[in-house]
């Protein structure tokens, strides 16, 4: 067995009998290394293996640390998130970060509905989660709606509290794309990350009652802090006589589509859907074959 090999084993059976809790910090990798005889080269093979199996958290500049267990999340609703991990008891807090008026690029400039460069106004906000930061959020929205929601007090009123409170615009549905990506240098300074770890990156647009987009949401998550989960119905009248179902197909790997805006269903089958959703396996197994699964309208 490589030595690496053996010590992140060592180190697995150290954190599971130290009773060390999530967040804390786990040694710096110059004394680990010296512990065991190695080179940093070889110690960073072994956190390599215990990042990878969620076991540890490395933050760029501040250190190891032993990981908090991933966050589950079940994406096929339209939802707020926070509130969302707020009522599973998660310790929820939003820090806001700064706001300014900005030209559109082409990606928020194609989804607002603008035409490149339009000015928008962009709010960032950091979720935190017993302390601890998970996701990175840039908001974006048309100049004109901007101007209106600037007045507010949005280091303490939710973006979305303004626009229904304040504004009367009510969010009606939304089409959300969830992709497995490198996280990028801006949003890993944010997170407290080493850039190019394994993160999720969603892009969502909310619409109103028009069919108009009011806000781009662009959010990364780091791949060890969040988790997808999804419930599935079965439709077990459609079996087929020897004994199997078809309950997936395979495609190349992409991003996960969800939301009332989803693409239509992509192949018939014994499950009837109005949603598809393209799952990439993990963040951290980008060229693993994703599957498509077709979900049971209910």
């Amino acid at each position: 067995m490589p030595r690496y090999h053996q010590i992140a084993q060592t180190l697995r059976e150290r954190i599971a009998s130290s009773g060390q809790g999530p967040g804390e910090r786990l040694g710096n990798q110059r004394s680990l290394a010296r512990e065991f005889g190695v080179t940093l080269m070889t110690l960073r093979q072994a956190l390599d293996l215990l990042e990878r199996d969620g076991l540890i958290a490395r933050r760029h500049g501040l250190g190891t640390f032993v990981a908090r267990p991933a966050i589950d999340y079940d994406i096929l609703q339209l939802r707020a998130l926070a509130g969302d991990l707020s009522a599973l008891g998660e310790d929820v807090a939003t820090r806001f970060l700064r706001s300014r008026f900005e030209p559109a690029d082409r990606r928020v400039a194609e989804a607002l509905g603008l035409v490149e460069p339009a000015e928008v106004f962009v709010l960032e906000r950091l979720r935190l989660v017993d302390g601890e930061p998970v996701s990175f959020q840039a908001s974006y929205l048309p100049a004109a709606l901007g101007a209106e929601v600037s007045r507010a007090d949005l280091a303490v009123t939710p973006l979305r509290q303004v626009l229904t409170f304040k504004l009367g615009i009510e969010i009606t549905a939304a089409r959300e794309i969830v992709s497995a990506v490198p996280l990028d240098r801006r949003a890993a300074r944010e997170l407290g990350c080493r850039p190019g770890i394994a993160a999720f990156r969603s892009d969502r647009v909310s619409v109103g009652a028009a069919g108009t987009p009011i806000v781009y949401d662009r959010v990364f998550i780091p791949g060890d802090r969040f988790r997808i989960t999804r419930n599935l119905k079965y439709d077990t009248r459609h079996s087929t006589t020897n004994g199997t179902t078809a309950t997936s197909s395979h495609a190349p790997a992409g991003p996960i589509t969800t939301g009332p805006m989803a693409a239509d269903p992509i192949a018939t089958g014994s499950i009837a859907s109005r949603e598809a959703v393209r799952m990439s396996a993990c963040a951290k197994e980008p060229n693993r074959q994703a599957d498509i699964f077709h979900i049971q309208p209910r």
